[in-house]
């Protein structure tokens, strides 16, 4: 019984750290569309559907393309969006786009590589989503772009 309970507790100890590290540092990530953009909120499924631009290729309101926002390297944040929003692995993701890109002539993604970059993109491009780490929100960085989510 001793044996059992000491492999439980040992199992724990490894195991506890290794779940930590699969959220993103901070624990977060905002979903994020320019200021002008008259969305205010966006469920789960709304925020796949624009991203993927699955219904519509132009955000109701303003009349602007879609302009889904990446990071070009692979990082926490992007793990997380893309598995707890699109449902997919960093490879669907590319082939997804990348038929698009080929069937419809369709732009790929736009890619940064951090945070800041996403930010200052997603303020000046009226059609940007993007995702980011809810650490990055600052006073100034809520002045230049809108939240639609955290998760």
């Amino acid at each position: 019984m001793k044996i059992i309970l000491n492999i439980a507790c040992l199992v724990l100890v490894f195991t506890v750290p290794v779940f930590s590290l699969m959220q993103p540092q901070g624990g977060e990530i905002a979903v994020i569309v320019n200021k002008g953009n008259p969305i205010t909120s966006l469920s789960v499924s709304e925020i796949k559907l624009y991203y993927l631009r699955k219904l519509k290729k132009r955000w109701p309101g303003i009349n602007k393309n879609i302009r889904p926002v990446d990071r070009k390297n692979k990082c926490s944040e992007q793990d997380s969006f893309y598995s707890q929003i699109l449902g997919m692995s960093s490879t669907e993701v590319e082939t997804y786009f990348m038929n698009k890109q080929l069937q419809n002539a369709e732009r790929p993604q736009d890619k940064f590589s951090s945070d800041s970059e996403v930010i200052n993109f997603v303020g000046q491009e009226p059609g940007a989503i993007g995702f980011i780490n809810v650490r990055s929100l600052t006073a100034e960085v809520k002045e230049k772009i809108k939240v639609v989510n955290i998760l």
